[in-house]
């Protein structure tokens, strides 16, 4: 406590002592306009110690009591006494105030004004015992005295004694038939209580009592409204808004509209205090039409995010200073975690690029849209975020927390988000440990349903933090409970008019904000171009990366599958040679085996020309088909298709050599190509002539570009009752064309005999 005897208050604010309540308010501001604290803060700290003592109506009663006495008369020394007893106390010598109060009291027992001193120091002291027994003494000296039943109801609550409390307030309403005090203690208590009807009831015929000001009853009505707002009676609510807006029109007193809109600002903040935030936001935003000069008597968000671009500029030099203060920009992990993204990014990209410039797989036109894509999405990403890195380093803020006098503030690089305190709900305290080893303090909070935390390290350092937090959102709320909020130090630092001005995501932008999406697209778009540039240098890469590969196997299939495929013009003709020294060694192998003195001699040109083909279309495939008669499915066992294959592929072995030819039945692998020759057998039944026995008939027909190989088409019959008419029909195919085996007597087919295992190649 100042050990200073308290100065007159009237005299420092300046105004008479029958002044209302919003004419001290009035002259708080002006002289606080007149004196910021900045610059004066001991006529600031006077200042607000008078309004606050004024503000109190029973302060206010009391300071009067101890200064009405007049310089001569039979209580002048009593009045000496107790104001000598108020400036003891107020210099903290609490022992010699109650003796200077104990003595004049034995002196003078009747003295009621030094016995409600006495009690309500002992109230404030929390000695509720000995407080409760000077109010006892005091109402059996004088039964009808009703702010001694006040007081002693006051006692009572404060020892939850609610019912006696009642009790002890409806009489000092009933000993101050005019006095609103204890109707208003009376309905506090009913409201406590739970009997919220009576409560509303007390409040509603407190505005009837004989005398009450109009301020009074303007004042009940808002306790009222509030009181409706905190039990959810919002129906009821609307109606007595639109009443007291009706009451005081604009054309109405300027200073009682402003007065009642700082009475709506002090119920709100009960009903912040009381975790209903959004009925308080109700009140302050209704009560703006009487007070919108306020700076703070506004609604408040429960949350606001804000571009730093957007604040004024004594707020970004506010912002600064305190970076400076906390060090939120030296804070390593604000810039390194960017930084190591933004690399890895990068790197990300520029092997992402490697790997489409050099890159040794064939791609498509389906393949390079969709590098086309990938580059345009990386290369977006990372400008986005090298744009990001360039924000954090430019950045004189950082990343750090701070206690804005009304808000708790996150400011993360060119963004600030705010959280009113007044909204603050609840808060929790969590220690993260590690195998037994402390790692952090979470401090975990609700602004009205929205949970936030911060991260702290250190437990101590957590706990203040956490302690300042409960401090500053208790002071926010007296200071709005008592209208002085605006008069805060530091609120111009952050007005909450500022808030207001958030859409509907709770986002405040600058007025030109930089859209980021130019870049991005810009970006996107150079990826696409490179991957575009990339199509002609990959192609040749993947050419001699091809090229390399088939060159090291060396064998027909692949060599042949190259010049099907991707025939590049640098190394087409020599692969086209080693094709065409591997089909000469297969003719050198035929010149050989079909000498002309063989049965198979005349297909010598046959084969040659199968050799032509497969150099002139790069296919090796000879295809053998069978057709069962008109179309049908014949049993496993008489159906000779795969026979027709393995004996065709032996064939071509027997000629040309392994390897050289592969005989399929029309539906060979993708890499082997397209039929270079397909053999069409259809086979028939036809009667046989005279009554005879059926007879089976192939229609052999070649189709294909391997038409060079021209051979005749076939009929060939044999009796369909011969059990071998299958190898019969296939040998007169063989003698007919002269094919290796042609005059040779030998099992060609796989049939139910046991010839079976000469038919595979």
């Amino acid at each position: 406590m100042n050990n200073e005897p308290r100065q007159n208050p009237y005299e420092v604010l300046g105004v008479e002592k029958d002044a209302e309540a919003r004419a001290i308010k009035k002259a708080y501001f002006e002289r606080v306009r007149q004196n910021p604290p900045e610059t004066h803060p001991e006529e600031f700290r006077r200042l607000r110690e008078a309004y606050e003592l004024l503000s109190d109506p029973e302060a206010r009663q009391a300071f009067d009591a101890s200064t009405a006495a007049q310089a001569d008369g039979p209580e002048a020394a009593g009045n000496a006494h107790l104001k000598e007893a108020i400036n003891l106390f107020e210099a903290g010598d609490k022992e010699g105030g109650r003796k200077v109060l104990t003595t004049l009291l034995t002196e003078q027992p009747d003295f009621h004004d030094a016995r409600l001193l006495l009690g309500r120091h002992f109230l404030f002291e929390g000695e509720f015992k000995q407080a409760l027994a000077e109010f006892d003494a005091l109402l059996e000296r004088a039964p009808e005295h009703w702010q001694g039943h006040l007081q002693r109801g006051w006692v009572l609550v404060r020892q939850e004694r609610l019912k006696e409390a009642a009790d002890a307030f409806w009489r000092a309403g009933k000993h101050g038939p005019t006095e609103v005090g204890p109707r208003v203690a009376l309905a506090d208590c009913l409201e406590a209580m739970g009997q919220v009807a009576d409560a509303i009831e007390v409040l509603t015929k407190a505005q009837e009592l004989p005398g009450v000001s109009r301020m009074d009853v303007l004042a009940l009505k808002v306790r009222r409204i509030a009181t409706m707002l905190e039990y959810g009676q919002d129906a009821d609510v609307e109606t007595d808004l639109k009443q007291l807006d009706a009451e005081l029109p604009e054309s109405a007193d300027p200073e009682l509209r402003r007065w009642t809109g700082g009475q709506l600002s002090s119920a709100a903040a009960h009903l912040f205090a009381q975790q209903k935030s959004k009925a308080a936001n109700r009140l302050l935003e209704f009560g703006r039409r009487f007070n919108p000069e306020s700076a703070t008597e506004v609604a408040y968000p429960t949350c606001v995010s804000l571009d730093v671009d957007a604040l004024p500029a004594v707020t970004r030099e506010w912002l600064h200073s305190e970076a400076e203060r906390i060090g939120g920009w030296r804070v390593v992990a604000t810039w390194v975690m960017p930084a190591l993204f933004t690399l890895a990014l990068a790197t990300g990209t520029c092997f992402l690029m490697a790997s489409v410039f050099f890159g040794t797989s064939e791609r498509g036109v389906l393949g390079w849209i969709g590098c086309a894509l990938f580059a345009a999405i990386a290369f977006g990403i990372t400008w986005a975020q090298a744009r990001q890195l360039r924000r954090v380093m430019a950045s004189p803020y950082g990343r750090f927390n701070t206690i804005h006098p009304l808000h708790l503030i996150e400011v993360a690089i060119d963004r600030i988000t705010v959280w009113p305190l007044v909204h603050l709900q609840d808060m929790q305290l969590v220690n993260h440990q590690n195998n037994g080893v402390y790692q952090h303090t979470a401090i975990e909070m609700r602004f009205n349903g929205k949970r936030m935390t911060l991260t702290v390290r250190g437990k101590d350092k957590a706990e203040e933090l956490a302690n300042e937090l409960i401090a500053r959102r208790r002071r926010v709320l007296e200071l709005l409970g008592r209208g002085m909020l605006d008069a805060e130090s530091g609120v111009e630092h952050l007005p909450p008019a500022l808030l207001a001005r958030a859409d509907k995501a709770g986002h405040v932008r600058a007025q030109a904000p930089r859209s980021p999406w130019p870049g991005v697209f810009a970006a996107a778009g150079v990826g696409v171009v490179l991957v575009g540039a990339a199509v002609w240098p990959q192609q040749r890469i993947a050419a001699e990366h091809s090229w390399t590969r088939v060159a090291f196997q060396g064998d027909l299939s692949s060599l042949l599958e190259y010049l099907r495929e991707q025939p590049d013009p640098r190394f087409a003709p020599e692969i086209q040679a080693r094709v065409d020294a591997e089909l000469g060694r297969a003719h050198a192998l035929l010149e050989a085996r079909l000498d002309p003195g063989s049965p198979a001699a005349p297909s010598r040109a046959f084969f040659t020309g199968l050799l032509k083909g497969v150099s002139r279309t790069h296919s090796r495939r000879l295809s053998v088909t069978w057709e069962a008669p008109n179309g049908k499915r014949m049993p496993p066992g008489d159906d000779p298709s795969e026979l027709l294959i393995g004996a065709w592929q032996r064939t071509v072995n027997e000629a040309l050599g392994q390897g050289v030819l592969v005989v399929d039945g029309g539906r060979g692998s993708r890499h082997e190509g397209p039929s270079l020759l397909t053999l069409r057998v259809r086979e028939d039944l036809r009667p046989g002539a005279g009554g005879t026995s059926s007879q089976r008939v192939w229609s052999v027909v070649q189709e294909g570009p391997g038409a060079d190989a021209a051979v005749p088409p076939l009929e060939l019959v044999a009796d369909a009752a011969d059990p071998r008419a299958s190898e019969v029909l296939f040998h007169a195919w063989v003698d007919r064309w002269h094919l290796p085996g042609a005059g040779d007597r030998r099992p060609l087919l796989l049939t139910a005999s046991t010839l079976g295992p000469e038919a595979q190649p």
